[in-house]
């Protein structure tokens, strides 16, 4: 069975929940109301819809645990169908929706997705998400609660020089929420940090300026408004954003770093003037492709201009490959790039390069992801949901990020054909992918807890603890494509509940020998209460 896909794309049936209602904190009964034109129903038409759960490989099983059939209600708007469906814990979920004719002939049909996530109200306080509300996508006071109810504590996000100076020497800063740039505050008044991008240039407003790559200042001129309009955006934010990163992706091959400094130095002395305590954030992700071997901050190291930033980042992306084995690397420091060898590689280059009566600086992955689509790309929806919750368990490992930022949120599309539309953890209709899910399940199982030791930690398996008295410990097997098996796990012996990837739990007694059947997506061990 196909999985579902975003719900308004269809012409015909309709899904009328508002969106992001799909998304629960707990299972029980559900009302999911769809609309269909009273041109497309008949007399004796009937909606007979199933419903299906994912198991612990991220597909979707067979049978559907649920049937129901309903008549629609016709009226002036439209007929209306309403069908109550029943969770019977926590988890991901299909329905499949379809319009039968009294002759059994289909003639409509819808799926969609709902989700009970996992209980618990943990959080990873190094985890964020990237959000487009700069691009006048989504609206920020229906995505901002997903972020915070799956325990994201970040968003990465921009306020564009263009769409605040269209006049010269005119801002225009948001008066209230509903404005430009307005889900800045409203972000901070939910405990989610913003990390704030500064960049690009401003041709609309200066025609006959910003004329270079990306628009990226090289002359005087260009510097000087560019800080102008870093001054006014970090003084009109400085109470809500403690973390700005200096451009995003800068084209370091077409701009060279000399040009780059250049805007960094004045860049930083600004916000440093208006807000002492933020953070500046060098090299924007290191320049398109990555830069996982830190040649940015090396670069601005070598050139003596290590003091105007508080740390740096960069964005190791590795799809498709999965981030235990990530890939061969060419023409860089590191033989492979993934979690285990960019991480650590990351944290020797700073502190082989300390900022001088400082120290090392800070580290920031401000872009990593995986999208859930082509196939033909060797990607999917469950090597993306076991990505994601490998990326930050993996993270959490290493523990040498401020924060991990993954790109993006949304859907910025509904192609499945096209790669950059399909990044998100929620679909263009804000229904849940099973990454969502996934790391919404990570996240209330782990929480705080540190990584504490490693049972089995070598190219095919990852058993890990996380905590010490009140451990969680996290199992999965180091392949995008693995299915489970049984697999030999060396941990104490006791009783304890088993919380897989989508929450949805069971008891196991560990004895000696024990062998615990572990695939791509993670599972987790929490010892059960005596």
């Amino acid at each position: 069975m196909a999985a579902a896909g975003p719900a308004f794309a269809h012409d015909g049936l309709q899904l009328m929940n508002a969106p992001g209602a799909l998304i629960s904190d707990d299972a029980g009964s559900k009302r999911i109301d769809f609309k269909i034109e009273n041109a497309s129903v008949s007399d004796g038409d009937q909606v007979v819809a199933k419903l299906y759960r994912y198991d612990d490989n991220a597909e979707i099983s067979q049978p559907s645990i649920g049937r129901y059939r309903v008549l629609p209600t016709t009226s002036s708007g439209g007929a209306q169908i309403s069908v109550n469906v029943s969770l019977p814990g926590a988890g991901l979920y299909v329905l499949d929706t379809q319009v039968v004719s009294k002759d059994g002939v289909e003639k409509d049909s819808l799926k969609v997705s709902l989700a009970a996530l996992a209980s618990g109200n943990g959080s990873f306080s190094e985890a964020g998400v990237q959000t487009h509300f700069a691009h006048r996508k989504g609206v920020p006071a229906i995505v901002l609660p997903l972020v915070k109810r799956a325990g994201f504590t970040w968003i990465r996000d921009e306020v564009y020089w263009s769409d605040i100076e269209k006049t010269p020497g005119q801002f225009q800063l948001p008066r209230n929420d509903n404005e430009y740039g307005g889900y800045v505050r409203q972000a901070v008044r939910m405990n989610l940090k913003p990390l704030i991008e500064l960049d690009f240039g401003n041709r609309r407003t200066y025609p006959d300026l910003f004329k270079g790559p990306q628009g990226f200042p090289q002359t005087q001129q260009e510097r000087d408004l560019f800080v102008r309009y870093v001054e006014k955006v970090v003084g009109f934010y400085r109470d809500y954003v403690k973390t700005w990163e200096v451009w995003n992706e800068p084209e370091f091959a077409s701009i060279g770093y000399d040009k780059y400094i250049a805007l960094l130095k004045p860049v930083y002395g600004a916000i440093k003037k208006l807000s002492p305590d933020a953070n500046v954030v060098s090299c924007g992700g290191g320049g398109a492709g990555g830069g996982p071997g830190g040649d940015c901050i090396v670069a601005i190291a070598k050139a003596g201009a290590l003091e105007y930033q508080d740390g740096f980042s960069i964005h190791p992306y590795m799809s498709p490959y999965d981030p235990d084995l990530g890939y061969a690397a060419k023409g860089s420091p590191l033989e492979r790039v993934n979690v285990s060898s960019v991480w650590p590689h990351l944290q020797r280059t700073v502190q082989a390069h300390p900022r001088p009566d400082v120290g090392p600086l800070k580290l920031y992955i401000t872009e990593i992801g995986w999208p859930s689509s082509p196939t033909d790309a060797g990607l999917s929806e469950r090597k993306q949901a076991a990505a994601a919750a490998r990326t930050f368990l993996l993270s959490r490992r290493f523990d040498t990020m401020q924060t991990v930022i993954w790109y993006d949120f949304v859907d910025d599309g509904v192609n499945p054909g096209d790669k950059e539309s399909n990044f998100g953890l929620l679909r263009l209709d804000l229904s849940p992918k099973p990454a969502y899910v996934a790391a919404a399940t990570l996240f209330r199982t782990v929480g705080a807890r540190k990584w504490n030791r490693a049972f089995v930690d070598d190219a095919t398996t990852k058993i890990y603890q996380y905590g010490a008295d009140d451990r969680v410990i996290a199992g999965w097997r180091s392949d995008a494509d693995a299915d489970p098996i049984l697999t030999p796990a060396p941990i104490p012996p006791g009783r304890y509940t088993q919380i897989d990837w989508q929450g949805s739990t069971s008891t196991v007694e560990v004895k000696e020998g024990f062998k615990w059947k572990l695939g791509a997506l993670p599972k987790y061990l929490v010892p059960a209460k005596q």
